[in-house]
């Protein structure tokens, strides 16, 4: 069986959409847990794949390796289609009504690899590449921080990564896979090519001009959480994905409620203005919230490769980058492999990515447990 050739097209135009308010207390994260899907289940196997145009089209059956793959990932992270789970059919539905596929050598099932940042932003696309160390991608497996579809079968098919062996029962380091195709649960390192890798993004997406908190005053000039509230959405939305609630009464982080919290204690924010105070944050939770020293940055002085390493790291930071020559904040949830782009929670525009070269002018680093 041949695997369609995979094509990533880079995009910054994101559709994001505005999460709800939460009511009472999040649930405690679970270990992701990914469903098996067969690219040739009857339910789905004949449907035919990618969009019309100078080139073939075959099924989910014939060339849905890489597409089911991604649709357990996407399932095992809670990404529904219509209310119901992701699957193969809903998702191959999904990528042919949005531009999901483009033909490319003759083929006509090229996956978009962006898209399914598209659909949600739970994961965002780093890249297909060389497959890293046997270390790095077991570390990034058991940390749950990135997704990796792999390329076996020299070149000719995709699998899910899903663990990884606590003892190795074979003279190869490998990993557990969930493989469309084959009844095959584990492919030795050596026999992984290259590799499509997801970030995992576990913080919502809050804008600071939804309705529900939007008019709410930010401090003490009028300013609102529309106008000026970049900052304080995106630390919202860091303390909500990681699990941390409001106090008094352990409420869920949004912007609305950490506004309130810094409103009510001594220097939330700074003298009469709406410019919140960093070091009163971790007063929500002194045991999990810390504003470190080194957490004020006035210019772009990390390297890319230390910002990649804090948001994949076993306990990572909260990485907030200063965008727009200082006018905007952003929660950094994820970068491309070019080594220039940051995805981000963007909570004043629709869109998901920056330049780290071109945008960036400065960080608000925290750390969080």
């Amino acid at each position: 069986m041949t695997a369609s050739l995979l094509l990533s097209v880079l995009s910054t135009a994101f559709l994001a959409t505005a999460v709800s308010a939460f009511i009472g207390v999040p649930q405690i994260k679970a270990p992701l847990h990914f469903p098996h899907y067969e690219q040739c289940d009857p339910r789905w196997a004949n449907d035919t794949m990618g969009i019309v145009g100078n080139g073939w089209r075959s099924t989910i059956c014939g060339e849905g390796c890489a597409m089911s793959s991604t649709a357990m990932a996407l399932a095992g992270l809670g990404v529904t289609i219509n209310g119901t789970a992701v699957t193969p059919k809903s998702l191959n539905q999904w990528l042919i009504d949005n531009n999901g596929y483009v033909c490319l050598a003759d083929d006509c099932d090229n996956l978009v690899l962006t898209a399914p940042e598209r659909l949600s932003p739970v994961m965002s696309l780093i890249g297909e590449s060389q497959k890293p160390s046997y270390e790095e991608i077991a570390a990034t497996i058991t940390y749950e921080r990135i997704i990796h579809v792999a390329h076996v079968k020299n070149d000719s098919h995709f699998v899910l990564l899903t663990g990884v062996p606590s003892v190795n029962t074979t003279d190869e380091l490998g990993f557990f896979v969930h493989d469309p195709y084959y009844n095959v649960t584990f492919y030795p390192y050596g026999n992984i090519s290259d590799i499509i890798r997801f970030k995992i993004n576990d913080y919502p997406v809050y804008k600071q001009c939804d309705s529900q908190w939007g008019s709410n005053i930010m401090g003490k000039n009028n300013a609102t959480i529309c106008e000026v509230g970049c900052l304080m959405s995106s630390i919202s939305s860091a303390i909500a994905g990681t699990g941390i609630t409001i106090p008094p009464h352990r409420i869920v982080s949004n912007p609305a409620t950490v506004n309130v919290f810094l409103q009510t204690h001594p220097g939330g924010f700074v003298d009469n203005s709406s410019a919140l105070n960093e070091s009163v944050i971790p007063e929500i939770n002194p045991l999990r919230i810390q504003w470190p020293a080194d957490g004020m940055h006035h210019s772009n002085d990390l390297s890319f490769a230390t910002i990649k390493q804090y948001i994949d790291q076993k306990q990572p930071r909260i990485v907030i980058a200063n965008v727009m020559h200082g006018q905007h904040f952003v929660l950094v949830v994820g970068y491309r492999n070019d080594n220039d782009t940051l995805v981000v929670n963007d909570p004043g525009f629709n869109r998901n990515t920056y330049s780290y070269s071109q945008d960036v002018v400065g960080w608000r680093i925290f750390d969080m447990k």
